[in-house]
């Protein structure tokens, strides 16, 4: 019969839900993760063919496992990451189930959680939510009045340059995902058109990514430096 009580039950199986597993399992805490989907599915399914991290590599800690590869300023990849995580996941063995959907959470009256998932009926004495804060999309009010010719898509959905139709590209929003995409279509020889919000990002993110910089890197090369040192240019 399948266990339907947990002391701590977490939802999502990112980096952020794995990091919480490895943290409760020190601590001898019994718990299970619910991910609908699959481990680090978010990085498998919702990035572009060029992603990569504006955070060095040695950034990467997550408890218990800090980076151990060769090439500490470089900038990770979508399937080193990935492989990350798998990597993370094998150390330590996290308790996981995958393909369940979590459609609610309430307060139990005895006290505790009672959540509704795609697989029936479980409680749990707490709960934590690694789910993160972009999983729903959000677009410009703008978007729903703009013609029907005009094809619109969202960052998660984006892949590579050639996927879009022909002609100039407007990418609004400024950020990590902006600021990528836009370079990315940039370098395929698209005209694009960056809308710029409040994001802090975009004015040091695009020269110096290509110099090894991205956010927070340590010895970084300044926008106006010379070539990037081996090892630490994202590739395109």
């Amino acid at each position: 019969m399948e266990q339907t009580h947990y002391p701590v039950i977490i939802i999502g199986g990112g980096q952020a839900g794995l990091s919480m597993s490895y943290c409760l399992t020190q601590r001898g805490i019994g718990h299970v993760i619910f991910e609908r989907h699959q481990l680090g599915w978010a990085w498998r399914a919702q990035r572009w063919d060029s992603f990569c991290l504006v955070t060095p590599n040695w950034q990467c800690k997550l408890p218990g496992f800090p980076y151990d590869g060769d090439d500490p300023d470089g900038f990770m990849v979508n399937d080193q990451i990935i492989h990350y995580l798998e990597r993370y996941a094998e150390r330590f063995g996290p308790p996981l189930l995958t393909g369940i959907n979590v459609e609610r959470v309430s307060r139990h009256g005895g006290g505790g959680f009672v959540l509704r998932t795609s697989r029936g009926i479980f409680t749990a004495d707490n709960v934590v939510a690694a789910v993160g804060n972009y999983h729903r999309r959000r677009f410009p009010a703008l978007a729903a009045r703009l013609p029907g010719a005009i094809h619109q898509l969202h960052s998660a959905d984006y892949r590579c340059p050639a996927a879009l139709p022909e002609g100039e590209v407007l990418v609004v929003g400024s950020a990590q995902s902006g600021a990528q995409i836009a370079e990315d279509l940039h370098l395929a020889g698209r005209r694009v058109h960056l809308c710029v919000g409040s994001a802090p990002r975009v004015k040091p993110f695009l020269p110096r990514r290509r110099r090894g910089g991205g956010a927070r890197g340590r010895g970084s090369s300044p926008a106006g430096g010379g070539p990037p040192p081996p090892g630490r240019r994202c590739p395109p």
